[in-house]
């Protein structure tokens, strides 16, 4: 018998489908695992966590509401690693809630190369039921396979951007997509997005030749959206471009630099149809660092007759690998050629990442992080706290309700917009939100619970989160650092610190 683990949206119909899943697998002998009976907090967190681990299936419940959720999406990502290191003794079951369109990247990066099950309200829940159960009982795969198209990526643009503007956890680089109306393709631009200073600063980077850019801001700042309308312009100019995001690399092309730069350089291959393959070059009496540079150079540069651009998105997750120095010098060295080479100024780089490089990189001076130019996102401030609410509707009449607004989300582009979608969804004001904002089954229960699963396992950076709201100081210099990169507090030094936003403060204050 299976033991199975539940991840859904504790939103209609989505509840009701989990609870008979429930009860039609604990009836055939499963033992299944949903959060109904926990409560909540930072146990709760370290709970979920602890049942994800000790199941060998893992169902998902997919519909419009659940793929903008941060914590399926935390759990999601734990699952995936799991099958990763279990193989075929940890199975993933996706089930779509009445939602055929595309996932979101990040959810679609684990689930789309598994096959799914679909259940739309007004279907009887026993033919899903037997459907998880055949799977369960026969190790067979779900019926459904994805079919990916521009249709499926319209009805996600209508899930989130296109209707409501019920924001995304993470930004979706297709619906940032900007193209000629001529050529017959959906045009997929938020009418919620907000332009800062960074975004005119940014784009005029990428229109040059030969630049380096770093772009650097906490989780949830734009980083993301910010890179994908630069892919869509450079699309536009009909400049050659390439987005990759670090977050959803396989940890096997992790064990080496050379397993690394081999896989970089095949989806280079594939990106831009280059007619020279990564095998024809790549010599093992050279380093990795030699073959992927000189593979750039003559399959993707030499024969160059425009510009390129590469734009590398949470490079945080190499910080972690033992080969991080070499990888970050080679991104350096490309850099440093464009004095010697002229074909190297037909690249443009762009590399975007939170957490601070130096408490990783032994050497400053042989990475990218101290060259070209440096783009910092910031909150939105006032004015565009009311543009934003202009977009929704102008559902804040008065500049006291709007100052309100910045206050509690602290200027924080996601919590702005979700705080703005929520006010519109519940019909409410802000008097009303700001009562709820803190609890963990409130408006932004989901995204604050994700953060007290990830504190959750980190007992010191605890003690110096509880430490800024005693104090408003840290005596450790990485953990104030850590925190301000993982987008919960704000202050220039350790000395001087607060707590990102009133939400923070009034959650963390009640549950750490």
């Amino acid at each position: 018998m299976s033991k199975c683990f539940i991840s859904y949206r504790h939103v209609k119909p989505d509840e009701d489908l989990a609870q008979e899943l429930e009860k039609s697998l604990g009836q055939q002998g499963h033992k299944v695992f949903v959060d109904t009976q926990l409560l909540v907090g930072a146990k709760w967190a370290a709970e979920i966590e602890k049942q994800i681990k000790a199941s060998d299936t893992f169902i998902v419940l997919l519909s419009a509401e659940s793929i903008r959720s941060d914590m399926v999406r935390q759990e999601v990502e734990l699952a995936y690693t799991l099958s990763q290191d279990r193989g075929e003794k940890f199975v993933i079951l996706p089930i779509r809630v009445d939602f055929k369109g595309e996932l979101p990247h990040d959810l679609g990066a684990y689930l789309n190369p598994i096959q799914y099950a679909l259940w739309t309200p007004g279907q009887p829940f026993e033919k899903v039921a037997a459907e998880v159960l055949k799977a369960l009982e026969n190790h067979e795969l779900l019926p459904l396979k994805r079919e990916p198209g521009e249709d499926g990526l319209r009805e996600l643009f209508d899930a989130t951007d296109g209707k409501d503007g019920a924001p995304l956890p993470a930004a979706d680089p297709r619906l940032a997509s900007r193209v000629e109306l001529d050529t017959g393709t959906i045009k997929l631009d938020s009418p919620f997005y907000i332009k800062r200073q960074a975004d005119a600063e940014f784009l005029d980077q990428i229109r040059k030749t030969g630049s380096t850019t770093i772009v650097k801001a906490p989780r949830q700042m734009g980083k993301s959206s910010l890179l994908a309308r630069a892919h869509a312009e450079a699309k536009h100019l009909q400049i050659r471009s390439w987005y990759f995001d670090f977050q959803f690399i396989d940890k096997n092309h992790l064990t080496s630099l050379d397993k690394l730069f081999r896989y970089l350089a095949h989806k280079i291959c594939r990106e831009f149809k280059t007619s020279m393959k990564p095998d024809e070059c790549w010599d093992a009496f050279l380093g990795a660092k030699d073959n992927l540079t000189d593979f750039m150079r003559n399959a993707l540069l030499q024969d160059a007759g425009a510009q390129v651009l590469i734009l590398l998105d949470e490079v945080d997750r190499l910080f972690d690998c033992s080969f991080r120095d070499d990888f970050f010098a080679a991104i350096r060295a490309w850099h440093n050629l464009r004095a010697t080479e002229e074909c190297w100024n037909k690249l443009n780089m762009v590399i975007a990442h939170s957490t601070e490089p130096y408490l990783w990189i032994q050497d400053i001076n042989q990475s990218p992080f101290n060259v070209g130019i440096t783009v910092t996102l910031a909150d939105f401030d006032l004015s565009q706290v009311m543009e934003s609410n202009i977009k929704y509707g102008t559902l804040l009449k008065t500049g006291p309700e709007i100052q309100e607004l910045a206050d509690l989300t602290g200027g924080q582009p996601f919590l702005v917009r979700l705080a703005l979608y929520m006010l519109k969804k519940n019909n409410c004001g802000i008097s009303q939100l700001k009562k709820v904002a803190p609890d963990d089954r409130g408006p932004f229960g989901d995204h604050l619970r994700r953060f007290a699963w990830r504190l959750q396992a980190e007992k010191e950076l605890k003690k110096s989160l509880q430490q800024i709201l005693d104090k408003g100081a840290c005596d450790k210099e990485e953990h104030f650092l850590r925190l301000r990169a993982g987008g919960l507090v704000k202050g220039e030094n350790r000395r001087h610190v607060h707590m990102r936003c009133q939400i923070y403060d009034d959650y963390f204050r009640k549950h750490l």
